[in-house]
Formats: C-alpha cells, structure tokens, sequence
C-alpha cells in the first residue's frame, strides 16, 4: 500500500475533529509564541563569523527619522471648486447641514482657504511621524518643556507611542527648538502634505476612511470605522502616507505649525501674491494655526488644504518638527 502523504492525514484528522466540534489544533489551542525569540537560539555557540548584506541599505524605514522635502514651486490654498469639493465631503457627514448654514463657521473656515496662491521655498526636512509621548517626555525630563496637560497615567493620551498632544503652541515650539528644529511653517505644511501635483489628501485626490484615524461631524465626533475611537500609535496607517514617506499628515492628532491664523476684510486667509518662504501674518486673533485634521474631525478637514486655528492645548493637537534644509 502506498505511503498517505502527512499533509494529507493532518487535513483528514481536521476534518474529522471539526466535525465533531473539536479544535483542529488537537491540544495546542492554549499553546504561546516565546516570549522573546532570542529563546530559540540559547546554549548555542556564537555565530562565528558576520556576513556583510552587501547593496542593502536598510529594509524597513526607521519609522521616526527625517524626510528631505526638494524645495520647489506650488499653488498653495483652494480655489473656489475645490472649497466646492470640500463643501460636499462635509454635507456627507452626520450633521452636514452644517456645512452651508450661514450661521455656521464651517464655511468661513473653507473660505479662508483662499486665495490660492504661487509658493516657492527652499529645501527642508520634516519628521516622518508626529512626535510621540515618550519622545516628549525627555524635554520634560530636561526641564525645556513643560509637561502636557493631560494627568500622569491616563490612558487616553499617556501611551508611550501615542502623538503627544495637550501641549499648547509654545510647548510645541519649545521641543523642537530643544531638539535642534522648528515648527514647519504653514507652508512647509502644505507643501509635504500635497506635493507639487495638489493632492486633496496625503496619499491621493480621493477620500478613504480608512487611511487615516478621523471622526466625524456629528453628535459623537469619534468614528470607529479606522479602528480607532480616539488616538492611534504614530504611524498605524501606513497605506495613508504621503509619496515622500510622510505619515499621519490627515488625522490622529492635528499639528501646530508655526504661522499665526488671520483672514482679511473679505474672510481669505491668503493674499493674493506669489511668495517666497512666506512665514504668515504676524499676529493672528484667532491664534495659531494647527493642519492636518484629528481623530474627532471628519474628511473635509483631513485635506491637505484645510486648515484651522485655536489659541490653547487641547487633546486633539500635536505637532511634528521641520529642520533648516542645511541640518543634520
């Protein structure tokens, strides 16, 4: 008689115990992964020699380092069919009648995204991720910052690898100047987050809710379609980065940057003129801008254009740091 190959009878044995309502892991269900998988390898020798990994340079980016931006020229701001656009993203929402209501700021908002304008600036680089709690807490530690406003342990915003937000547009200023950077202006923003092509969001023209951790404009402004009620872990949605590597440009936490926020007479937040390595206004009675959209705000604030401004810490805000394209 012919050998049965093992394959075979370990697919009959599961079959029969799937039948009979048991678990085709025949004891095993409890079974653990070593704790660490250095395990697998003590009591034997050390390897004796190191073979070198010719022509690899590194096979997973390091999730928090630098991104080099090429500087270069593009339109910064929404014209009036893309202040459209993102009017219809927000009648989507829940309480989308909102988004028209005169009495309303959310189109005032959308206005002020105008005038849309020529930008030019100078090599830069940004971070990759936004700056987690543990990173945070160093400058803490240091004495250069001061702590977040959220308490010690609190399970919400106290996560090691959470964006560190409850931090007001000082403190933010403060790490990263601590560490040898800046707040990204305004425009350094926007140029990362959409590219020289305009993109609506990070990572195309199209809106995917499950790209980036975003709410909603309704009652409960968290959404858990992501997977996420409130904030994520830097860099959990790898699919919503930008070309360049960037992540968390839409949602999780939003992100001060270094301009302050004003709209003129008409409610456009930008002049007309082109402009060269514009750093915004010089005061702004709305305070300082943040961009980027969060966990509790929908999709037409995750666009690369949206932006906002707020004067205080709130749980929603983080930040990320840009460094002088001659930093290193």
């Amino acid at each position: 008689m012919a050998a049965v190959p093992a394959f075979v009878l370990v697919a009959a044995m599961s079959a029969s115990a799937a039948a009979n309502g048991e678990s085709a892991l025949f004891g095993l269900e409890g079974g653990r992964r070593p704790p660490k998988i250095e395990t697998l390898w003590l009591g034997l020798p050390p390897a004796p020699f190191r073979a070198p990994a010719d022509g690899i340079v590194v096979l997973r980016p390091p999730l928090e380092r630098r991104v080099r931006i090429a500087g270069g020229r593009f339109v910064m701001g929404s014209v009036p069919s893309e202040w459209e656009r993102a009017t219809k993203l927000c009648q989507r929402e829940p309480l989308g009648w909102r988004c028209t209501d005169g009495a309303d700021d959310i189109s005032p908002w959308i206005r002020a995204e105008g005038h849309a304008h020529e930008v030019t600036l100078s090599d830069f680089e940004i971070d990759r991720t936004e700056v987690p709690v543990r990173r945070y807490a160093r400058c803490v530690a240091a004495g250069a910052c001061a702590p977040p406003g959220f308490p010690s342990g609190d399970a919400r915003f106290d996560q090691p690898d959470y964006p560190v937000t409850m931090v007001r547009w000082e403190d933010a200023a403060a790490y990263c100047s601590w560490i040898g950077g800046r707040l990204p202006t305004e425009a350094e923003w926007e140029f990362a987050a959409r590219g020289r092509g305009g993109r609506m969001f990070p990572w195309g023209d199209l809106y995917n809710p499950h790209l980036s951790n975003h709410g909603a404009l309704a009652v409960d402004d968290t959404d858990g379609r992501d997977g996420f009620i409130g904030l994520a872990p830097i860099g959990s949605f790898p699919d919503g980065a930008t070309p360049t590597g960037l992540l968390d440009m839409a949602g999780n936490a939003a992100e001060w940057v270094a301009d302050w926020y004003e709209r003129d007479e008409d409610q456009y937040g930008y002049g007309r003129g082109a402009q060269v390595n514009p750093k915004g206004p010089p005061y702004g009675r709305y305070g300082h801008v943040f961009r980027g959209g969060s966990y509790r705000q929908g999709a037409h604030e995750q666009r690369t254009a949206a932006r906002r401004a707020w004067p205080f810490a709130t749980p929603e805000i983080g930040f990320r740091c840009a460094y002088d394209g001659s930093a290193r």
